[in-house]
């Protein structure tokens, strides 16, 4: 029998921009959830530098009525379905995929619904995962395999499928040297991971000793420490003097992003998925065209590849990379980590169920 689902539930809020300290528990009205929609009670959550941009009042949240709840990437138990659901996923395990998709454009009519041209993300433009329930399309609720835990699979739901549409549009294959920047973080963490899986030679760069040992210990080969080392690009010409084909930038600070194209060979790539970093960064394009490099840009993932994350996961061919485990009513302290760069892998917040 399915556990009765309250009329209020707890919840982290904003009710404005204002940072970290912004962050307040309320008590709000448990969500019913619409046609199509299932309602889940959330286990598990992360806090992403997306949360924080919102946070700051970066993120785009026109529209959305306050106090407004974060949290893009909770995994749960469906407790009620709206109708159109089937009664059946009732129960079911599920995490979601963060961005909601319309379905109706041009790129969703094409299969590519991460290019979706009225494209919404949960824990932005709706309320989020930092509550004891919230509803999400049906669609974006995605069966969590057997052998994970709600806190990996939270773990993957945004930086894996971010990083493997980013890797597959550069053009990822076994023959590459790949330079992973802020190898230690989520995204980063995730690219060191799919490109050894795919039989890629890995450098991993990162700020710290202790971080670049996290990441080498993920599968690179060769680990920078870019603090301390911040011309690494001759480091890795010394290891490498053709140059890394492959330079993953997540985050975009302006002095790494120099030393990172400074590594790329004739006829590389430069692949770019995150700017909270940045986001502004010289480029000269006078080396650009001369040594033939391409620059691809990306942010989100379909549906497709999001469930093929999770089968990998499943098949234990990745693992879920995950800093911490604390509960959600102390999300601040999470965000401090996040915001001074100390955590390796995902900042996981629970809620006790």
């Amino acid at each position: 029998m399915a556990k009765a689902v309250p009329d209020t539930m707890r919840a982290l809020v904003i009710s404005g921009p204002g940072g970290i300290e912004s962050l307040v528990e309320s008590t709000l009205p448990t969500p019913v959830p619409g046609p199509g929609e299932v309602l889940i009670s959330v286990h598990t959550v992360a806090a992403n530098h997306q949360d924080h941009f919102v946070l700051r009042g970066l993120g785009n949240i026109a529209g959305v009525a306050l106090p407004h709840v974060l949290g893009n990437d909770p995994a749960g138990v469906i407790a009620a379905v709206g109708p159109g659901v089937p009664g059946s996923r009732l129960g079911e395990r599920v995490v979601v995929k963060p961005a909601i998709a319309c379905d109706e454009c041009e790129p969703c009519r094409a299969g590519s619904d991460d290019a979706c041209e009225r494209l919404r993300s949960v824990g932005v433009h709706r309320h989020g995962g930092f509550a004891e329930y919230l509803t999400v399309p049906g669609q974006n609720a995605f069966p969590i395999p057997d052998r994970l835990e709600f806190a990996a699979a939270t773990a993957l739901a945004q930086s894996f499928p971010v990083a493997l549409t980013l890797l597959r549009k550069a053009g990822l294959h076994a023959e590459d040297i790949v330079l992973v920047a802020g190898a230690a973080g989520a995204i980063g963490a995730a690219a060191v991971q799919l490109s050894r899986l795919a039989g890629a030679t890995v450098v991993a760069a990162a700020g710290s000793p202790g971080r670049v040992e996290y990441a080498v210990g993920l599968g690179a080969q060769l680990g920078i420490d870019y603090r301390a080392d911040p011309s690494f690009a001759d480091t890795v010409r010394q290891s490498f003097p053709q140059g890394v084909s492959l330079y993953v930038e997540p985050a975009g600070n302006p002095t790494i992003w120099a030393e990172g194209l400074r590594s790329v060979g004739r006829q590389g790539r430069v692949a770019v998925c995150g700017s909270h970093a940045g986001p502004i960064v010289q480029l000269d394009l006078l080396w650009l065209f001369r040594m033939r490099v391409s620059i691809f840009g990306s942010a989100g993932a379909t549906r497709a590849i999001f469930a093929e994350i999770l089968e990998l996961a499943g098949e234990d061919r990745i693992e879920a990379t995950i800093d911490s485990v604390r509960p959600l009513w102390e999300a601040r302290d999470a965000f401090e980590r996040l915001v001074a760069r100390q955590n390796r892998g995902k900042l996981v917040l629970e809620l006790g169920r």
